[in-house]
């Protein structure tokens, strides 16, 4: 059992929860795929296939846990199994299923709330997204309470493994407003005093003020380093698809957004000192972190090309999840990013190459993890939105 604990994005990992695309992202069809929150159909046998490697490369360098496992395993406490059901089929607004659902052996019970059962509950088509539903913010787990409600259910299904599996202490929006939303694509951790956020579609500012207002009672100096992120186009959707950290003084950056800011989108520092709130203004994202202590170098997602940056922005090319410091995993398709990284220092290894124990990643101090995918791609995310971290080694800044 691994205590939860996780105070930057570039620490060691030491526990990661995954899931596995399955049956559900084949559930979809042309006129369900805007409410499933997707822009195409995904083939699920290459999907898989491509899961195969990314998910090998973790499993190599870290504990990993797959949600149906989790949620199975859970689901063996009678009064676990009542609760959450009851709970899932109330928010869903359908009471009626619960005797044939309570019926149902844990792994049979995961299966369904996952998949989805018959024309009553829909699949988790975003689950494979595990990033999205919780956030591990030092010690705590953030439920979050997502914009769609054909999300709704993930939360639920992982605020009980938090607090049935891991034993997690957790808050969550929703007990500060019904409105308050917010998504862990939009919630990166800068240290144990600054936390990054999103404010976009799927982030609202009710859910950001819960946050400062969570952290003004309990912290007694802290910041919050705020980015206003366009409505459209839908690559947008978080903070992790135009900014990720890549080591102690490296980020990659979709850079005329965060740093030309031509369009001048809101950057805000919420500065909290014993209780007060203050709020500064800022020309760009990263000079806010550079006021804050961060002096990073941008990386820019797509190289110098305003077209490239563009083209691979959209296929998450700025969404990169670090093993380590300097030790991140992302797509290989991004080429033009792939590259821009490798004159950066970072050496370039395939997924596969190290999955057949051609290349042993521990052999580098720097590398970037390159993960050949088409079909993943297209569902929206990349390997920071496929990847929810439960703990992380300290990082001396």
């Amino acid at each position: 059992m691994l205590e939860i604990d996780v105070s930057s994005e570039i620490g060691h990992l030491e526990g990661v929860i995954l899931h596995k695309p399955g049956i559900e992202i084949e559930q979809m069809i042309p006129d369900t795929i805007e409410k499933c929150l997707y822009s195409d159909l995904l083939n699920l046998n290459i999907a898989q296939k491509e899961y195969y490697y990314f998910e090998k490369v973790l499993s190599k360098w870290t504990k990993t846990f797959q949600i149906m496992d989790l949620l199975a395993e859970i689901l063996k406490d009678e009064d676990v199994k009542l609760n959450l059901v009851n709970e899932v089929l109330e928010q869903e607004r359908k009471p009626r299923l619960a005797e044939e659902l309570l019926s149902m052996d844990p792994k049979e019970l995961a299966r369904v709330l996952i998949e989805g059962f018959k024309d009553e509950l829909s699949p988790l088509y975003n689950l494979f997204f595990t990033r999205d539903a919780t956030s591990t913010i030092y010690n705590e787990v953030l439920i979050h309470s997502m914009q769609f409600k054909v999300r709704a259910r993930e939360s639920i299904i992982m605020d009980y493994i938090f607090e049935h599996y891991f034993k997690g202490i957790t808050f969550s929006p929703s007990n500060y407003s019904a409105r308050a939303n917010t998504e862990g694509g939009d919630v990166l951790i800068a240290n144990e005093d600054v936390l990054l956020l999103g404010n976009g579609i799927r982030s609202n500012k009710r859910g950001i003020d819960f946050l400062i207002e969570y952290y003004s009672k309990i912290k007694p100096k802290f910041n919050i380093l705020i980015q206003k992120l366009p409505h459209s186009p839908e690559s947008f959707i978080h903070l992790d698809m135009v900014f990720t950290f890549l080591d102690k003084d490296k980020c990659m950056v979709y850079e005329p957004l965060m740093v030309q800011n031509k369009d001048g989108f809101e950057v805000i520092h919420i500065k909290i000192d014993n209780g007060k709130v203050t709020y500064h203004y800022k020309p760009n994202f990263m000079e806010g972190l550079k006021d804050l202590g961060f002096d990073l170098e941008p990386i820019n997602c797509g190289g110098e090309d305003r077209l490239y940056q563009d083209r691979e922005q959209w296929h998450s090319g700025a969404n990169f999840f670090c093993l380590g410091e300097g030790k991140i995993i992302g797509y290989s398709r991004n080429t033009n990013t792939i590259n821009a990284l490798n004159k950066a220092g970072f050496a370039v290894l395939k997924a596969e190459d190290i999955c057949n124990e051609k290349v042993n990643m521990n052999d580098y101090n720097r590398f970037v993890v390159t993960i050949d995918a088409a079909e993943l791609p297209r569902g929206g995310g990349g390997a920071r939105c496929m990847t929810m971290p439960i703990r992380r080694t300290k990082v001396n800044w």
